[in-house]
């Protein structure tokens, strides 16, 4: 069996027409390279060089070049390729995030990811997490954001941040005008606006006015929609808030009241290098989104 290591000696003495130039550019003694030419003239039953300078190729020395040539050259093509997946510098990654983190955490993430590493796609869906957390589980991505409630034995949860609640209203709605955190009391139930994801805190006096409302929303981007529309206030993570808008996020009385955020992926099975790159970058940017968070 003809070893690719003959042939790569092969091509190296054919370009450099001689033993110590090759035997040089190869890290080996000429010598070695000697040897290994003659296997492999044995292997294939004649002569690759004329004489024993090795400066002109034979009629099967230049037929073998022909063939063994853009075979070492695929060899170094693929072991390089090979190398960079393992760096994590290639490859292909598929993340699903909630909307608000899908909008905040991973464009700044991805910005940073892509500067070291151009070569690796990502596809990013935005989905709730209930569906994030199948789309991991039945791997149709490899790396998930959302908040996990209850325990999964097959997920992997590593906790991002906790993206406290405020109550959202426009710019000149009256509880602009408070100079504190907003009561229970201070929200009319006629104005308030219900959201999935109010609707899930159990907190009394927040289930009170879910009951009362007059309108409930499943989608943040109509919920925020509405209260542009000036049709009432609602309560959100502040990361579902947009900045700079003509909305203001007031923060709550009530302590405690957050949305976690986690990172999931399937447990006890790995990761390409490439998506475990992408995990530092996230996990970065909620660390920043953390500190953000938490100024007053």
């Amino acid at each position: 069996m003809i070893k690719l290591e003959y042939l790569r000696v092969f091509v190296a003495v054919a370009d450099a027409g001689e033993l110590h130039t090759a035997a040089a550019q190869l890290g080996r003694t000429p010598a070695a390279l000697s040897m290994t030419l003659k296997q492999l003239e044995e292997s294939l039953g004649g002569s690759l060089f004329e004489g024993e300078r090795k400066g002109h190729l034979t009629p099967l020395g230049t037929f073998a070049l022909h063939q063994a040539r853009p075979l070492v050259n695929q060899c170094d093509h693929v072991v390089a390729d090979m190398r960079k997946f393992a760096l994590g510098a290639t490859g292909a990654v598929k993340v699903a995030a909630v909307p608000s983190a899908a909008a905040l955490l991973m464009p700044a993430a991805l910005k940073r990811f892509h500067a070291q590493r151009a070569e690796v796609r990502v596809e990013l869906r935005d989905i709730d997490s209930s569906a994030v957390i199948q789309s991991v589980l039945n791997n149709v991505v490899d790396v998930g954001v959302a908040s996990v409630v209850g325990s999964f034995s097959n997920l992997r949860v590593q906790h991002l941040l906790d993206d406290p609640f405020v109550w959202v209203c426009k710019r000149n709605h009256p509880l602009s005008q408070l100079r504190r955190a907003v009561k229970w009391r201070d929200i009319n139930p006629s104005d308030f606006i219900a959201n999935g994801l109010c609707a899930g805190l159990h907190v009394p006096e927040l289930d009170h006015l879910v009951q009362h409302a007059k309108l409930m929303l499943l989608s943040t981007t109509s919920l925020l929609s509405f209260v542009r529309a000036d049709m009432g206030v609602t309560l959100l993570p502040a990361l579902s808030v947009p900045l700079g808008d003509d909305l203001l996020a007031l923060p709550v009385a009530h302590k405690g009241l957050n949305r976690r955020l986690d990172l999931i992926t399937v447990d006890n099975v790995s990761l390409q290098p490439a998506a475990e790159a992408l995990i530092q970058h996230i996990t970065i940017e909620a660390e920043i989104w953390t500190s953000k968070l938490l100024q007053p």
